[in-house]
């Protein structure tokens, strides 16, 4: 009998020990960043690009930029330069920014990928690109936020790529845009940053 309470004591601490992990984990998976490089109508290369905030806590978008890939092997890397803000309950575009806060369930809309790829900054039909968008074979969608107390950005990216048999059409290489919110990955979004701002 003098050993029941000593083991009944270590079950119980094992329990509390299993239930703090639950609720830490539990804790850590509702406060982290959660984005979405979003492709709307299906293969449409005219097709709008959105960046989705589907974490619990406003984020500050810092950057977007693309990276290209062209037939001749060339890597470009290029600025978003022009995206808009819609609220989460807005039914209108409504200020064109070029940074700012992105509130929970609220999303930003890139533009069309044909202009994201030949990095339009309106509508007509001038380009400031020196290469045509049947050059481009894949591109990477990416972007830095800064997300609640953190002094480290995180990151999101999405990849697709293009197949030009007649009419253009673009396909991501995968269902699920990539969370980079970890500590290996900060050197990375720290990267983008860098050849954005270009600190001193």
């Amino acid at each position: 009998m003098e050993y029941i309470s000593p083991i009944s004591s270590a079950v119980m601490a094992v329990i509390w020990i299993v239930y703090f992990q639950l609720f830490l984990i539990q804790y850590q998976r509702n406060n982290r960043p959660y984005m979405v490089i979003h492709h709307a109508q299906n293969e449409n290369p005219d097709a709008l690009c959105l960046l989705v905030n589907m974490g619990k806590e406003t984020i500050h978008v810092q950057c977007v930029q693309v990276v290209l890939q062209t037939r001749s092997g060339e890597e470009r890397t290029l600025t978003v330069t022009e995206y808009r803000r819609v609220g989460a309950d807005d039914s209108n575009v409504h200020q064109v920014l070029r940074q700012g806060p992105l509130q929970p369930g609220g999303y930003l809309v890139l533009g069309s990928f044909r202009n994201i790829i030949l990095g339009r900054r309106s509508d007509d039909s001038d380009s400031d690109s020196d290469y045509l968008f049947e050059d481009v074979t894949a591109v990477e969608i990416r972007a830095a936020v800064v997300h609640g107390p953190s002094r480290y950005a995180v990151g999101v990216r999405r990849r697709f790529w293009l197949r030009h048999d007649g009419a253009s059409e673009i396909f991501p290489r995968d269902i699920h845009s990539e969370q980079l919110n970890r500590r290996r990955h900060r050197h990375e979004v720290r990267r983008w940053l860098e050849t954005e701002l270009c600190p001193q």
